[in-house]
């Protein structure tokens, strides 16, 4: 009997054994299994979070890139905030620089960061300027004491004016001219030459000269009294069209300055004060008055005149960086009396004043009294430059440089680069996840 119960005492401890054991492992195997749910379920959370957060910074991305292209007013301090269904993305739009700004955005959802960036970038246009002076068939004048330091190629006539005196640089061209007409004429105005006539300091191609010195070269078909040893020349040289001779380069231009708004009316920079401008297309006149300041930040299109007065400065943002920008007037411009127009302030920045105004009755534009630009171009009528006024490069269909007026080239001018190009306006150039 004893033997017996020992024995199944026995069987009953084995049987409760297999049974901790069994459920010792049933329970390992529930936990494993549920373990790796809880971490299925936060790997999944994770990825649906995740996914949220880079939604979020590319409608961020979406929100920068809108304002710009749309000119809408920009938030005056950042990070700005963009609500984006349970996320949040932070959006930073920086400056303008060297012709581009870059919209950073960064996607916020349960603790979750996602970061992405775009770079906005304006479409340019690159400009060849090899002369200091360009002219059409309105040829060029030199008034007395006026110079151009620099090459002149003309497809009309080139008269100058009595200089201060022979081996001079003041009074004269300082390179060389070429002249693309049959007939074409290279002379000294009347009244002058004599003693101390009028001088091209290097080579001169024309089909005649007439009472100028040339320090070179002289490639001639007639030659009357320019001191130098004169080869014949046959046909004068083709002509060169002028740098913005097609319609729809500077209607893109105009395109580009009228997405970003229109100023109905006339609009003025008060005297004494500082404005930034850029981007808009203004229906009346523009009138930047007595030592004010305009901060050109983009394209500027003036159905009317542009008119620059005592003191004034106008200039591009520094955002422009190495690039230059332009300002289009259907009207005629003036700067005047010691105003200053510029570039950014960096080498290779320009600031050029372009008029398409038809008008034979006067001058296109006048830079006039001691006030100083960058480039001034105009296609239909004639450009003049008076009374110690300085520039680095002009091109017109005529061009009229008064009594003591410089043209000073330089080299760089060879390759401008102008933003907003044809079709105006700028493009995503690249889109990436940087975090």
């Amino acid at each position: 009997m004893n033997k017996m119960l020992k024995k199944m005492r026995e069987r009953g401890f084995v049987g409760l054994y297999l049974a901790v054991v069994v459920l010792v492992l049933m329970l390992g195997i529930i936990t494993s299994i549920a373990f790796g749910v809880l971490a299925q379920q936060r790997i999944i959370k994770n990825t649906v979070q995740s996914a949220r957060a880079y939604a979020a910074a590319e409608s961020g991305l979406e929100d920068g890139l809108l304002r710009l292209h749309n000119s809408l007013t920009l938030p005056g301090a950042y990070p700005y905030s963009l609500e984006v269904g349970s996320a949040q993305a932070q959006i930073t739009i920086s400056p303008l620089f060297f012709g581009s700004r870059t919209v950073t955005s960064s996607g916020n959802s349960l603790g979750r960061v996602r970061i992405a960036e775009a770079v906005y970038e304006i479409k340019a246009t690159d400009a060849e300027f090899f002369f200091g002076a360009h002219v059409g068939e309105g040829g060029l004048e030199l008034g007395n004491q006026s110079d151009v330091l620099g090459n002149v190629f003309s497809n009309g006539d080139v008269s100058l004016g009595n200089n201060a005196g022979i081996g001079t640089i003041f009074g004269g061209i300082s390179g060389s001219v070429e002249i693309a007409k049959v007939g074409g004429r290279l002379y000294c105005t009347a009244g002058c030459g004599g003693a101390s006539p009028p001088f091209v300091n290097g080579n001169a191609t024309v089909d005649i000269c007439e009472e100028v010195l040339i320090v070179n070269d002289l490639n001639a078909n007639t030659s009357n009294g320019c001191g130098a040893i004169d080869t014949p020349l046959g046909a004068p040289p083709a002509s060169i069209p002028l740098p913005f001779d097609d319609p729809a380069l500077i209607q893109g231009w105009k395109d580009t300055a009228a997405a970003g708004g229109t100023i109905t009316g006339d609009y003025t920079v008060p005297a004494f004060t500082t404005v930034s401008l850029g981007r808009k297309k203004i229906t009346g006149n523009l009138l930047v008055d007595n030592g004010a300041t305009l901060v050109v930040t983009g394209t500027l299109w003036v159905v009317g005149n542009i008119d620059v007065k005592n003191d004034a400065d106008v200039h591009l943002d520094a955002g422009y960086g190495s690039t230059s920008g332009i300002i289009v007037a259907d009207g005629k411009i003036l700067l005047d009396n010691n105003s200053v127009s510029s570039g950014s302030g960096q080498a290779g920045s320009y600031l050029m004043y372009l008029s398409t105004s038809t008008d034979a009755g006067s001058e296109a534009i006048a830079l006039k009294n001691n006030a100083q630009a960058d480039i001034l171009y105009t296609n239909n009528s004639t450009i003049l430059i008076d009374n110690n006024a300085r520039l680095r490069e002009v091109a017109g269909d005529g061009i009229r440089l008064g009594n003591n007026a410089r043209l000073v080239y330089e080299i760089g001018l060879q390759n401008v680069t102008f933003v907003n190009g044809t079709g105006g306006g700028w493009e995503v150039t690249s889109w990436k996840e940087i975090e």
